[in-house]
């Protein structure tokens, strides 16, 4: 989904951490002057970022760009195609409003970097996974364990543990055939990467569900499925810990794991309305 509107600045910052220290700064420099790169040279680039011209053309072509000038047009059609900044709401109610209005502009943003043939692939080991273990540390630890228990309501019995060395012992448990489905924003979670270790090192499939396309996980992964906020910086992921693209994907995954699955789905959603309702006061 690269070619979409806002696929451009969410490419660069998911691969900023990736990137060597020269790159990062033309990196930064067509980040913070997106609206005005189409009217700037390669060199004016360069000189803004301390760096070489050729410097700005392998940064392009790092990002997965053929040189300056396609990132520079595809730059200039998502600036044209940004929404409007809106004034700073005034009142608790307003605020919350607006986060909500600022969210749903954002929606097709954070689908930009999610490859399509990577979302088939990862429901398909998902759906067809002998067994399953969810992994999530820090803030993403709410999500590992809201997946699981989603994936196992519609038919897809999934694991999720808390503690880091069970999390490490059902990982290298794991045979052929298995799955481990980690959820890391950032990418770099020590002990998340140490789970997907013991699942590769046991032959099981990693799916990775991840803010940056050449984080450790992401590149670990047999599939990385990589959504973020396209304003969100490395930094950001880390000290604001935003998980609703996350969050929304994992919704997502699972509703496409369970038109995958068919009548094991609704013969599980036929028991689960028996144990809902056998629960619910009078």
């Amino acid at each position: 989904m690269k070619d979409q509107p806002g696929a451009v600045a969410a490419t660069i910052r998911s691969l900023l951490p990736s990137l060597l220290p020269a790159e990062r700064a033309v990196a930064a420099v067509l980040l913070e002057r997106a609206a005005e790169i189409v009217e700037m040279s390669s060199q004016q680039v360069a000189d803004l970022a301390g760096a070489s011209r050729a410097t700005v053309v392998r940064t392009c072509q790092s990002l997965g760009y053929t040189g300056y000038q396609q990132l520079r047009v595809l730059l200039a059609r998502d600036a044209a195609a940004a929404p409007a900044v809106l004034p700073h709401p005034q009142g608790a109610a307003a605020i919350v409003a607006a986060v909500f209005t600022q969210l749903a502009a954002r929606v097709s943003d954070m689908l930009a970097l999610l490859d399509a043939d990577a979302v088939e692939r990862a429901t398909a080991l998902i759906a067809g996974a002998r067994r399953v273990v969810v992994v999530g540390n820090g803030v993403s630890a709410p999500l590992a364990q809201d997946a699981a228990a989603r994936l196992t309501s519609v038919g897809r019995p999934a694991e999720v543990l808390s503690d880091a060395i069970g999390q490490q012992i059902s990982a290298r448990l794991l045979s052929p055939g298995d799955l481990l489905l980690v959820i890391s924003g950032s990418g770099t979670s020590a002990v998340s990467l140490r789970a997907v270790a013991a699942a590769a090192a046991a032959g099981a499939d990693v799916v990775a569900v991840t803010s940056f396309g050449r984080s450790p996980v992401a590149q670990a992964a047999t599939v990385a499925l990589v959504v973020t906020i396209p304003e969100l910086t490395f930094r950001d992921e880390v000290t604001l810990a935003s998980r609703l693209p996350q969050a929304l994907l994992v919704e997502g995954l699972v509703a496409a794991v369970a038109d995958r699955l068919g009548e094991t789905t609704a013969r599980a959603r036929a028991l689960v309305m028996d144990v809902i309702s056998a629960n619910l006061a009078e």
